[in-house]
């Protein structure tokens, strides 16, 4: 299955035609990281989306190169939903989300 997402691992690791299962997948390893410092990003290649996660929860939305939206969020369960949307083409629940959570 082709899709148009892969996922970047801060340790190197990536992954062409990303899927949800994937996202699954870099959450675990993130959380069972001892590095303080783990993240994925997972990009969109057609609209040029990023969505960059943190250990620590916070999730950066970088969109048309020059935006970005920075938030912390409270759960894996929220990051793993954040990343459904992004997969669904939801771009704009997605900075809708992050927006009302910066505060």
């Amino acid at each position: 299955m082709t899709t148009p997402f892969w996922i970047e691992k801060a340790w190197g690791e990536s992954v062409d035609n990303a899927t949800i299962d994937d996202i699954r997948v870099a959450i675990q390893e993130t959380i069972n990281m001892d590095d303080e410092h783990g993240a994925f990003w997972v990009t969109h290649d057609e609209n040029e989306s990023v969505l960059e996660v943190h250990k620590d929860l916070i999730i950066l939305y970088c969109y048309k190169e020059e935006d970005e939206l920075k938030t912390r969020l409270t759960t894996w369960d929220e990051v793993e939903h954040l990343n459904k949307l992004f997969f669904d083409n939801d771009f704009e629940q997605v900075k809708t989300i992050i927006k009302n959570r910066i505060a």
